[in-house]
């Protein structure tokens, strides 16, 4: 059996994997950073490692 890695799976450490979006809405989302932004999305944090994202988005909306 072979490990299996998703779009919001970590990655490295050291890099910028994932972003944080905000959509025109409101919410924010962790986003993986080879990925298009969606339409109605726009760049908030990133890209940068998954834990500073992950780290972003706990934050809110006013620290990013």
């Amino acid at each position: 059996m072979s490990a299996r890695t998703g779009p919001l799976d970590p990655g490295p450490e050291d890099v910028a994997t994932h972003q944080v979006l905000e959509s025109t809405a409101g919410p924010r989302s962790l986003w993986p950073a080879w990925r298009e932004v969606p339409a109605g999305w726009s760049v908030r944090f990133g890209p940068a490692p998954y834990g500073a994202c992950a780290h972003a988005l706990e934050r809110g909306p006013d620290a990013a």
